[in-house]
């Protein structure tokens, strides 16, 4: 993504600190539909939105509005949101709880394996040394394991480039067992 659609998602998150009152009123009929998707019972392959910044959630909100990021459910969803929509919508996002480890004890070869590559990746320098993200990235604790994988795989084909190059440039040196190990270890932490 360029540095103009990075610069239009703060504007738009900025200009809409004066009316976060309305904009709820406008996207409250979306919320059911959001969850749906996103929600306990969702796909595993479909991000949990738990633990995500308002920050960072309106910026992938708005490059699904303006074509950035691909995705033909989202960006058809949002596609006649207003900014006053995406704002609401990404302050409701950043209310929802972060997601808990799945069940039962993780395979403890597997999260040693993990922890190993995401110091050598240094995943923590950006995505924090709890892996809880923050306001220009997303949380990876907890995320569902299927799609940090599938995640890692579009960064790798460059598929999905994001802001940053960082993220293709890491992945492309990813096994797809890495890439396993790697979402497992994420997906498991406690």
């Amino acid at each position: 993504m360029n540095k103009a659609w990075h610069l239009l998602a703060r504007a738009a998150f900025i200009a809409g600190l004066a009316a976060p009152v309305l904009a709820q009123e406008q996207f409250a009929d979306m919320k059911d539909s959001c969850i749906a998707c996103h929600g306990e019972d969702a796909a595993e392959d479909v991000p949990h939105l738990g633990g995500l910044d308002a920050y960072y959630a309106l910026l992938q909100l708005v490059a699904f509005r303006g074509g950035q990021r691909q995705n033909d459910l989202m960006s058809g969803l949002v596609a006649d949101f207003t900014d006053n929509d995406l704002r609401a919508a990404s302050e409701w996002v950043a209310t929802l709880p972060a997601p808990d480890a799945p069940p039962g004890k993780p395979d403890a070869d597997r999260m040693e394996a993990g922890a190993q590559l995401s110091k050598d990746h240094r995943c923590a320098s950006c995505h924090g040394a709890d892996y809880t993200g923050g306001r220009q990235m997303p949380p990876l604790r907890n995320q569902r394991q299927e799609y940090l994988a599938k995640s890692l795989q579009d960064y790798k084909a460059e598929r999905r480039i994001g802001d940053r190059a960082a993220m293709v440039e890491i992945a492309t040196d990813l096994s797809d067992d890495d890439i396993r190990t790697l979402a497992y270890y994420m997906a498991h932490l406690e």
